[in-house]
Parts: C-alpha cells; sequence; structure tokens
C-alpha cells in the first residue's frame, strides 16, 4: 500500500531525505496544479519518490517474490522491530524505516602464471549488509528524548540483535550487529534522523561429540 503524504509532510521529509531532480520536478507540477488529476498525479509521484519502493506488511506474496528475485539495492519502505535485549525497556519499533539491502560473495582470486584468465575459489556467499535510516519523532513540539536514548541502547548493544522484517525474515535473516550508526543534526525541533548499517548473523551451533 502506497502512502500520501500532505505538501507540507513533503517539504519536511524533503527536507530531510534532500530534494532529487523527480522529487523536484513532482512538488513543483504540484504547488502549480491546474486541475484535480494533474494534482492527484502529482501528489501520488512526490510521495512515492519520498516512499522508494512501498510495501504493505499485509502483502506477503508480493514481498515473497521480492525476496526471491535478488533484485538488491532498492530501498523498503517497512517497518522495523528490534526485539528486547538486556538493558532496554522493551522491544524497539521503527515504523518509518527504510531499508537498503546488498550481498558480497566471498570469492578467491588467483593469477595462475601463463594463464590469461584468473582461477576462481568460491568460499561462501557472505553476509547480508543492509542500511537503516528514518526519523524518530514526537507529536509535539519537544525533542525526543526518551526515545533517542533507548533507540541508543539498541546500537550501542555487544551481541546481535533479533529483528523482526518481513523482507528480512524472507530472505533468511533473523539476527543483525550493528557496524555504525549516526544522529544527524534536525532542522526540526520534534525530529530525530537516524542511520544505522548492520550485517546479517546466525547463530554458532556447536555440537559435542561423546
Amino acid at each position: 500500500m502506497n502512502i500520501t503524504y500532505s505538501i507540507p509532510e513533503l517539504m519536511r521529509l524533503a527536507g530531510l531525505r534532500g530534494y532529487t531532480p523527480t522529487l523536484a520536478s513532482a512538488v513543483n507540477t504540484l504547488l502549480n496544479a491546474k486541475n484535480d488529476i494533474e494534482y492527484t498525479d502529482a501528489l501520488k509521484q512526490a510521495s512515492n519518490e519520498i516512499n522508494g519502493y512501498s510495501v504493505s506488511i499485509e502483502d506477503s506474496e508480493e514481498v515473497q517474490a521480492y525476496a526471491k528475485s535478488g533484485h538488491f539495492g532498492l530501498p523498503i519502505y517497512m517497518p522495523v522491530l528490534l526485539e528486547k535485549i538486556d538493558g532496554t525497556n522493551g522491544d524497539l519499533l521503527l515504523e518509518s524505516a527504510v531499508l537498503e539491502i546488498s550481498r558480497t560473495k566471498n570469492i578467491v582470486i588467483t593469477d595462475v602464471q601463463g594463464r590469461d584468465e584468473s582461477v576462481k575459489e568460491f568460499i561462501n556467499n557472505g553476509d547480508y549488509s543492509v542500511s537503516f535510516s528514518g526519523i524518530i519523532a514526537s507529536n509535539g513540539a519537544s525533542y525526543p528524548k526518551s526515545a533517542v536514548v533507548e533507540f541508543e541502547k539498541f546500537m550501542k548493544a555487544k551481541q546481535a540483535l533479533p529483528i523482526v522484517h518481513e523482507l528480512l525474515n524472507a530472505l533468511g535473516i533473523y539476527e543483525v550487529v550493528i557496524t555504525d550508526y549516526a544522529l544527524p543534526n534536525s532542522p526540526y525541533l520534534n525530529i530525530q534522523e537516524y542511520k544505522f548499517n548492520a550485517v546479517s548473523d546466525s547463530p554458532v551451533e556447536l555440537k559435542i561429540n561423546e
């Protein structure tokens, strides 16, 4: 389900994420719309540009199809839930998270004398790399201090974080390890932008031979 924003919301989100030529054109058309049809089309285009690729949680078939397609690099606009760990007050729900997923295969390339091409040795598929971005906001005119403090507890965790996300779980990712994070300055008092990167993690199974 696509999300459509009002003009003030578009301006606010564009200020956070930055303008693109497509978004600037859509906003300009929106502000100068001569009829309802032109206005609606421009509003939809501008909203889609802000959202990236918008997917409804209920659209499990669409998510599964995307997960199987392997088209990495496309931003996904979906809620993210980091489950409670020691030292936190509860689960962390990031309702407006935008994700980008990539994966690099681990391959050893060896040059062989007398051969024009190198020898490639496949090691494994490597970890998934996931970048997250979004905003933490309060309903009033005050800074969302308590929410940001709770957010940072998860970011500083010295362990893998259990994660609930429709697409990541479909790809077999149930835990992630945070590699770095940032809380950039925001021009708005009640909004804190966030960005963080993570890699997928899998529990290590130890077998005891008797």
